[in-house]
């Protein structure tokens, strides 16, 4: 019986971590020391304007902008960039992009030191055209918001990927924001994703609560079936003689 149940929350466990890997795409990095020569590359349009997310509110849901990767424009239409702040420098974390499977999209998720995206052309590029897009009011009145000790960048490109028989829904500017929730989850001791923990620990109390059974009920009683049919044989035997 024990073994039965352990055996049903094992493939439960499988089936629903299938199920959301179906829709979540990730990305592990270290976080940096952040130098002050470093920080001092963004200008306030920049550090004002992008969306932040820091370990102790660790998911964010909003609408993502999409394009098809055949369209003009893409990646750029398709490109969201974040702040990614209050991070330890030289701990583990893993950032995820999840999203439901009624949204097919191909997201493309990658996480930047500020110093590799102030000295990549590419990059600067795609940062600065995210940002022009963004209501800059509050940036241009002068206001700084200074970037933390350790801060990265986050980009992510989403793609949408999905075929339609009407030829409308096909157009470039017809491809619906993406919900997706955007989580930052940093690692215990980092070997593992601070949200495993509940799991792995329920995993190993199930665990051990099975290995006791198995030894004080289950094993117990197959002993006693053992020494049963050993008994009735030897008592068979014994018969056999007799006759």
């Amino acid at each position: 019986m024990a073994a039965a149940l352990f055996g049903r929350l094992c493939l439960a466990l499988l089936v629903s971590a299938a199920t959301v890997a179906a829709n979540v795409e990730k990305t592990i990095f270290v976080a940096g020391q952040t130098a002050t020569d470093d920080a001092d590359l963004f200008h306030s349009s920049i550090t004002d304007v992008l969306p932040r997310l820091i370990p102790k509110l660790n998911a964010w849901r909003t609408d993502l902008p999409a394009a098809f990767s055949w369209a003009e424009g893409f990646p750029d239409n398709g490109t969201t960039w974040m702040i990614l702040g209050d991070l330890v420098a030289g701990q583990r974390y893993e950032l995820r992009v999840c999203w439901t499977a009624t949204q097919p999209t191909a997201f493309s998720v990658d996480v930047y030191d500020l110093a590799t995206v102030a000295t990549t052309a590419e990059l600067a590029m795609s940062l600065d055209n995210f940002v022009s897009k963004k209501n800059v009011e509050e940036a241009s009145s002068g206001h700084y918001s200074a970037l933390p000790s350790a801060t990265s960048l986050l980009r992510i490109i989403a793609a949408a990927d999905f075929f339609a028989a009407d030829r409308s829904a096909m157009k470039p500017g017809s491809v619906p924001p993406v919900v997706v929730d955007v989580i930052l989850d940093p690692y215990v001791l980092n070997v593992l994703p601070r949200s495993l923990v509940p799991v792995v620990a329920a995993i190993l109390a199930v665990a051990a609560a099975s290995a006791w059974l198995a030894r004080r009920v289950i094993l117990p009683g197959l002993q006693a079936v053992a020494l049963s049919g050993q008994v009735s044989e030897d008592n068979q035997r014994a018969t056999r003689k007799l006759e």
